[in-house]
């Protein structure tokens, strides 16, 4: 299935944050004099030990939150002003956001902030980081508020779901939600004679490469490995290929069907039908967007109204496909993109204003807005049905292509080391495929490497 733009349209802008590497990290009280709805519960963020929370009730005085925000900075600003003209005068909550850089950047400054004691009430950041913080005792097991306050999450079915959960409970609330995707130059394409939705397979993808090598003389695809997201999805769409074993224990990086996908790569890097670009080349990578003679990409549908915008200036028109499937009709993208966390820190009556701010962030009209004004996906089912994006997958329809992909999700690892391995991984691949080194060998010292942080994570 293809979808097909040639301008940023009217849905809403994301701005240069949509193209950044993010898409890319204690007592009971009484509330105006009644105490309601409790729930007694155990979780990983509180050491094991029960805790008592009571639904958020409107006092005298207002609570003041702080709300560190991470990436679509301009878009995050926005609900915060939302929240503190409309629904936080009536529950005297305001929400103070401070913005705190990329997914990475707000993991060290949280990590800090932690050890010093000054963790804001509530935070965003990069999925795949829940684990961590829970096992650092940062963030709240959240089932003791839903509970207590009746909150139904079955709504948050945008993909899977278990960068939310640790040991069956919730200790995030989805944010916004990315995929990997195939952008096509239909342009290019109907110039050369080749299918506008791209190639369907791997077994296609050669070909189709080399076609628009012949008519151009120029590379037609570039692989830009910055956070290894896109080889995630390369892997698990190629050869079923997991980056790490399911206890997260062991790394799968020099196994077989990651050694075939890594060998493929270098034989189309070989042939010039693929150029593999450095980890600190973002630059020469945004430059191919918007060059005519590029054929596909590889990237984030968070990225999809800055990359048709550049694109479109070019003179160029951008399809988006889903990635394409193995030999065995095979298709698994990572689902990425930020979480909201409940900081462990304040009061209860803090902690009990930080959840009603949260429900807010993560409720329909919300998710909506978020989605529309940047590129990522709405991380509630009944936000599909409203008018906005409605409207939006009308005038995007690369929109519809990922939302579509999201039944072939996969969970991306949640080990706390994951960013650091991530790194390294990058790296050395990157080293096998400029360097021309042989490839098992370099993946098995790879796979050494990956397992040594395991070890000690």
């Amino acid at each position: 299935m293809t979808g097909t733009i040639g301008t940023t349209g009217t849905a809403g802008t994301a701005g240069t944050t949509g193209i950044a590497p993010q898409w890319k990290r204690r007592s009971a009280w009484l509330l105006g004099g009644a105490l309601v709805a409790s729930a007694v519960l155990s979780g990983c963020g509180q050491g094991g030990a029960e805790r008592t929370v009571s639904a958020y009730e409107k006092g005298d005085d207002t609570v003041e939150l702080t709300y560190w925000i991470a990436a679509a900075e301009e878009v995050n600003l926005a609900l915060v002003d939302q929240f503190n003209e409309s629904k936080g005068p009536e529950l005297g909550i305001h929400v103070n956001a401070e913005y705190q850089g990329d997914y990475w950047e707000m993991q060290q400054k949280i990590n800090a902030s932690a050890i010093a004691g000054t963790l804001p009430n509530v935070f965003i950041d990069e999925v795949a980081m829940a684990h961590g913080f829970a096992e650092s005792d940062i963030i709240l097991n959240l089932e003791p508020f839903i509970e207590a306050t009746d909150f139904d999450p079955t709504d948050f079915q945008i993909g899977d779901l278990g960068n939310l959960r640790i040991d069956g409970d919730l200790y995030a609330f989805p944010h916004m939600r990315s995929v990997p995707v195939m952008y096509v130059n239909q342009t290019l394409a109907e110039q050369v004679g080749l299918d506008p939705a791209g190639p369907a397979t791997f077994a296609e993808l050669e070909a189709y490469l080399q076609a628009a090598h012949d008519a151009t003389g120029s590379p037609p695809m570039y692989l830009f490995n910055y956070d290894f997201w896109v080889m995630e999805a390369l892997l698990h769409s190629y050869s079923e290929t997991a980056v790490l074993s399911e206890d997260e224990t062991q790394s799968n990086i020099n196994s077989e069907g990651a050694a075939a996908l890594v060998r493929f790569i270098a034989e189309l890097e070989g042939k010039g039908l693929i150029k593999v670009l450095g980890l600190a080349d973002s630059n020469a990578f945004y430059a191919t967007i918007s060059n005519p003679d590029t054929a596909l990409v590889f990237s984030n549908i968070g990225g999809y109204k800055p990359f048709t915008g550049m694109a479109a200036e070019a003179g160029v028109e951008y399809g988006v496909s889903m990635i394409p499937t193995g030999e065995a009709g095979t298709r698994g993208v990572p689902v990425g993109g930020s979480n909201t966390y409940l900081a462990n820190t304040g009061s209860e009556r803090e902690q009990a204003a930080a959840f009603e701010f949260m429900k807010w962030l993560s409720d329909t009209e919300q998710a909506a807005y978020a989605s529309a004004n940047t590129g990522y996906l709405p991380t509630r089912l009944s936000s599909l049905d409203t008018q906005l994006m409605q409207e939006t997958f009308a005038a995007f329809p690369g929109y519809q292509v990922a939302s579509d992909q999201l039944q072939h999700s996969r969970m991306r690892p949640t080990t706390g080391a994951y960013h650091e391995i991530e790194d390294v991984m990058g790296a050395r691949l990157n080293d096998i495929w400029l360097d021309d080194l042989d490839i098992q060998p370099s993946l098995d010292a790879l796979a050494e490497e990956v397992n040594a942080i395991l070890g000690r994570s």
